[in-house]
C-alpha cells in the first residue's frame, strides 16, 4: 500500500436538514477524533457557509476551517476575498478559501443575471481574489468581473484559495491561477489520466512554482454496507447526472454506457464512492492516493437521523488510513 503518513484527512460538514447545533457538533467531534480540516459545502438553498465557519472558529481550536465550494455568483471577487480575510483573522489564521463556478443556471435563476463563459469568468474572479489576498490590493478590468481598492484589516498574504472544478481546461486554469483543487465525485482512473496531466500544464504558466499544491478529494465513505446508504448515494448521482457539466463527466470517464442504462449502475457507485469495510476503505483510499490525491475530505454517510457515534466510527476509520489515530 502506498504510504499516507503525509495524507491530510478532514470530514465534510453536512448541513441539509441538520440544525445549526448538530453542525457544530460534527465539527468537534471531527477536531478531537483527529481529522484535519473541516469542509463545509455551500448549497443554493443553505445557510452562507462563510458565516456558519465563523462560528466554527468559535467552536473548535486548531482544525483547518475549508469553504468548499463557495459559487462565485454568491459575491463579488472583491467581496469574497474581504470577508475570507476577515473569517481568517477570526479563526486565527486557519481557513481556506474554496471557490467554484457553480451552476450557472442555479446561479442565473437566482440573481436573474448571465454568468458568462467559464474559463474567462474563472480567470478574472480568481485574478481579482488572489490580488486583494496576495498585495493587500486588486486593478483589474474584465469583461465580466473589474475592481479596484485595497484591503486595510490584517491580512495572511499566504491564505489559500482552493480551484472546485474537474474539466481539463479549467484544472489548467487552477494551477495556473489558484493554490489548490477540490474535486468531487470522480474515479482515480480520471485524476491520474486528465486531472493530473493538466495540472501540470497549468502550473507550468506559472513564474513559481509553489511549494505544494494539494489535490483535495472530496469523497463519500461508510464502515457499513447499508442498502439506504447506497440507495442515497445513487440517487446523489442521478441528480448530479442531470447537470451538464457532471453528465460531461461521468462520460469522460468512462461512464457513458452506465448512464445509457437509465439509472446510476452499481459501478459507478462502487466507484465513486467508498462504502464498505474499513479495510475496503483503505483500498479505495490508497486507489485514490496512487492516482495523485493528497488530501481527503471524506463525507460520512450516517442515515437520516445525525448519530454521534457512528459519525466518529466512520471518521477514525479513514484516520486510520492515515496513520493518525
Amino acid at each position: 500500500m502506498t504510504a499516507t503518513t503525509d495524507i491530510s484527512i478532514g470530514a465534510t460538514i453536512e448541513q441539509t436538514g441538520v440544525t445549526l447545533s448538530e453542525t457544530y457538533e460534527r465539527g468537534i467531534i471531527a477536531e478531537q477524533v483527529g481529522c484535519d480540516a473541516l469542509y463545509m459545502i455551500q448549497m443554493p438553498n443553505q445557510r452562507d457557509t462563510l458565516t456558519v465557519l465563523g462560528g466554527m472558529a468559535a467552536q473548535t481550536k486548531n482544525v483547518e476551517l475549508v469553504s468548499s465550494i463557495l459559487p462565485f455568483f454568491t459575491r463579488p471577487p472583491m467581496i469574497m476575498a474581504q470577508n475570507a480575510l476577515t473569517l481568517d483573522e477570526v479563526s486565527g489564521g486557519r481557513l481556506i478559501l474554496g471557490v467554484g463556478l457553480g451552476n450557472p443556471m442555479v446561479g442565473q435563476f437566482m440573481l436573474g443575471t448571465e454568468q458568462g463563459p467559464p474559463l474567462q469568468v474563472t480567470r478574472e474572479y480568481l485574478t481579482i481574489t488572489t490580488s486583494l489576498i496576495r498585495d493587500g490590493e486588486a486593478s483589474y478590468t474584465g469583461r465580466w468581473y473589474s475592481a479596484n481598492g485595497t484591503y486595510a484589516g490584517p491580512r495572511r498574504a499566504s491564505l489559500p484559495v482552493w480551484l472546485g472544478t474537474f474539466g481539463p481546461k479549467m484544472v489548467q486554469l487552477a494551477g495556473e491561477l489558484a493554490d489548490g483543487l477540490l474535486i468531487w465525485m470522480v474515479p482515480p482512473s480520471y485524476i491520474r489520466d486528465v486531472i493530473v496531466p493538466n495540472l501540470r500544464i497549468g502550473m507550468e504558466r506559472r513564474e513559481r512554482a509553489p511549494a505544494e499544491f494539494p489535490i483535495t478529494m472530496m469523497l463519500s465513505i461508510s464502515v457499513t454496507d447499508s442498502a439506504f446508504e447506497l440507495e442515497r448515494f445513487r440517487r446523489a448521482i442521478a441528480g448530479y447526472s442531470r447537470v451538464p457539466a457532471y453528465r460531461r463527466l461521468y462520460e469522460a470517464a468512462g461512464y457513458g454506457d452506465d448512464l445509457a442504462a437509465g439509472r446510476p449502475t452499481d459501478r459507478m457507485v462502487a466507484e465513486l464512492a467508498a462504502f464498505g469495510t474499513e479495510e475496503h476503505l483503505h483500498e479505495r483510499l490508497a486507489e485514490y492516493v496512487d492516482a495523485g490525491v493528497t488530501r481527503f475530505a471524506v463525507s460520512p454517510y450516517i442515515g437520516r437521523e445525525f448519530d454521534p457515534e457512528r459519525f466518529a466510527i466512520n471518521l477514525r476509520a479513514a484516520l486510520a488510513f492515515a496513520n493518525k489515530d
